[in-house]
């Protein structure tokens, strides 16, 4: 009796700590004025889309993401802007510690990766704006228990979620089956395909064709902020032609790493095949890069890879670029263009070395240590 007496106690604190903090975050929030600044500028849109409890998709100010998703913020769009502001900075601030390598979660390395990642430009570009990556990242947390686990309900679940911008993830979906390896018996599959067909396709007869037309009709594709790379190649002067081929050789080279150097789960896979989806993507933003640094970049990092050092100055480097606000409205899109690329061919590196060291390992009897 004393143990389940003490684990409930543990509970109650635990949970009494986590109310209070969301209290206050939600208390700081809705003081901080928004009327006449860009803060909260996404926030805002996403909830005018989830007003008097019903999903509304437009072209300018509404919802662009699935509705299987849309529908776990519903209740957020029925409180006051500042309130459900601070509880997605609250839900943000929670998962990022989530995304940090199981070995790491504890210890010096634990605290810096968690601060690394917290205080990251794109993780405080995302609060500022009030976008919803917390439901991306949850997803690519349960992508990797459902991987690692050999879990097909965590996978569906995770699939389902880390598809809330598709723009973030669509070539890793396109090539999970790939990361799963053979462990994954066609009983699994069936099974992690049934629970996204009986959450996924009841809401997408509901608001699916609203949720693919707000999409296509976007006003943001090729906009000043599009860091996608047929975007950026245009703006810079390329043709659509050289858009086209060079779209056609990233892809090309992906699929060639993918099937000759991923062998299972790794968070070298993770980075790469969410940094090629935001490039190849028709439409990517700035704040998307939260996604590559946190599943990616961080793990390099507290490896100390000096990769994962590189890219890390990189995306905080913006920091300093605060106070040239032309220079940021005009380039900042391209230069996320560049990061993406670099990171794209770095990871791809670490998937290269990665392969050749289990292959050695493979062969001398060695067994690998954990990534």
């Amino acid at each position: 009796m004393k143990p389940n007496r003490f684990f409930i106690l543990q509970l109650l604190i635990a949970g009494t700590a986590l109310a209070a903090a969301l209290f206050l975050t939600v208390w700081f929030f809705m003081r901080i004025p928004t009327e006449g600044t860009t803060l909260a500028l996404d926030w805002i849109s996403i909830r005018a889309g989830l007003e008097n409890w019903d999903l509304t998709y437009r072209m300018e100010n509404g919802l662009r993401y699935p509705p299987w998703s849309a529908l776990l913020l519903l209740p957020l769009g029925q409180v006051p802007v500042g309130a459900g502001w601070g509880a997605v900075a609250f839900l943000t601030l929670m998962v990022l510690p989530l995304c940090l390598p199981r070995e790491t979660e504890s210890g010096k390395a634990g605290i810096f990766g968690i601060l690394a990642l917290t205080l990251s430009f794109p993780a405080v570009r995302t609060i500022v704006d009030g976008n919803i990556e917390f439901l991306i990242l949850a997803g690519l947390v349960l992508l990797e228990f459902g991987l690692v686990r050999n879990n097909p309900v965590l996978l569906a679940l995770g699939v389902l979620l880390a598809a809330t911008k598709v723009q973030e993830t669509w070539i890793l979906i396109l090539f999970l089956p790939i990361i799963a390896g053979k462990k994954w018996i066609p009983r699994k599959w069936l099974m992690a395909f049934g629970v996204m067909a009986g959450i996924g396709l009841p809401t997408m007869i509901w608001r699916g064709r609203a949720w693919l037309f707000s999409i296509v009709t976007s006003p943001y594709r090729g906009s000043i902020m599009d860091s996608s790379l047929l975007t950026t190649i245009q703006r810079m002067g390329g043709s659509l032609g050289l858009a086209c081929l060079l779209w056609a050789l990233v892809f090309g080279v992906t699929v060639f790493f993918v099937f000759r150097y991923v062998r299972g789960f790794s968070r070298e896979a993770f980075g790469f095949l969410t940094a090629v989806s935001l490039l190849l993507s028709p439409y990517a933003a700035g704040n998307n890069l939260l996604i590559v640094y946190a599943v990616g970049v961080i793990p390099l990092l507290l490896a100390r890879r000096w990769e994962g050092v590189i890219l890390a100055v990189l995306i905080n480097l913006p920091y300093g670029l605060l106070p040239f606000r032309e220079w940021n409205y005009w380039h900042s899109a391209s230069y996320w263009t560049l990061v993406l690329i670099l990171a794209w061919a770095l990871f791809a590196l670490r998937l290269r070395a990665r392969f050749l060291l289990l292959d050695t390992c493979k062969t001398t009897g060695v067994e690998y240590p954990p990534c």
